[in-house]
């Protein structure tokens, strides 16, 4: 009887871990899947804000961005709170981001209750199942990552009307 019950919990274990996990494939390059998004901004990373040890690794869960332009959507806050993953989300993890540095971001709603503790839905949030962000450098005004299958920059001017002609 005892080794049944290991079992089932060993399973159950398993399992869990199997449901809790993100599976997602690539929705496409960021010009495929920034127009289904409700905001689009070139942002600049503040600072971290919140932390969670994953594989005895600080990672950072919240991020404060300063809002610099919006290309889709609106946002009046000059900063808002990004939540990234924590192990369990379809969510980069923010740690690929750099304080001080420029992005263009893609971003969905926070998800109170399914995101992270202390996620609102004023806050936001960032896909990983496609190239739901570009790097960009405020001096030279483009943009660089998977901007669409066969093109890897863009300048800043041109991503606005991109969008609208998705």
């Amino acid at each position: 009887m005892k080794q049944r019950i290991s079992v089932f919990i060993f399973l159950t274990f398993i399992y869990s871990t199997y449901v809790s996990a993100c599976e997602c494939s690539s929705q496409g390059a960021f010009l495929s899947v920034a127009p289904n998004s409700k905001l689009v901004a070139l942002v600049k990373v503040s600072r971290f804000l919140s932390f969670k040890e994953i594989d005895r690794i600080k990672t950072p869960m919240s991020m404060e961005v300063e809002v610099i332009k919006i290309y889709k959507g609106h946002e009046s806050r000059k900063k808002v709170i990004v939540w990234g993953d924590n192990g369990m989300l379809c969510r980069p993890y923010l740690s690929q981001f750099d304080t001080k540095q420029y992005y263009v971001i893609a971003f969905e709603k926070g998800n109170t209750g399914r995101g992270n503790a202390g996620e609102m839905e004023t806050d936001y949030a960032i896909s990983i199942c496609g190239d739901y962000w570009l790097k960009a450098d405020f001096k030279k005004k483009m943009a660089s990552g998977r901007v669409s299958e066969d093109r890897q920059s863009i300048r800043l001017s041109d991503i606005k009307a991109k969008l609208e002609t998705k």
